[in-house]
């Protein structure tokens, strides 16, 4: 009995410890500039509400939103809000807000791909 618990009790702790380093890894300070990053796959970009949805695994995902401001890239090349599109992987640098779920981008650089 006694086995039983310690060996669900170290699975929980692997697993909560893994959950944590996922959301610390892809929702981190930029070392280069200090500002808020987020990474992962668009799901969906709402272009009226300056709205990307942005998801790194199946049960993370954050909002970024954008401005008149906020700097596209593409392949290390200018670009506008109009290359952002779903599937496609992004590096959004910002500013969240006070309770960490709303990105303010910066800047949005583009990937190819997943």
């Amino acid at each position: 009995m006694k086995r039983g618990i310690a060996g669900l009790l170290a699975v929980t702790l692997v697993l909560s410890l893994g959950i944590v380093a996922g959301l610390h890894a892809q929702a981190t300070k930029d070392a280069k500039t200090k500002l808020d990053r987020v990474e992962g796959t668009v799901v969906t970009v709402t272009k009226d509400k300056s709205e990307i949805v942005v998801r790194y695994s199946t049960k993370l995902q954050w909002t970024v939103v954008y401005g008149a401001d906020t700097k596209f890239t593409y392949r290390n090349a200018a670009s506008t809000i109009d290359e952002v599109k779903a599937n496609r992987r992004v590096i959004c640098l910002g500013k969240f807000n006070t309770e960490k779920t709303i990105l303010t981008a910066e800047r949005i650089d583009i990937r190819t791909g997943k």
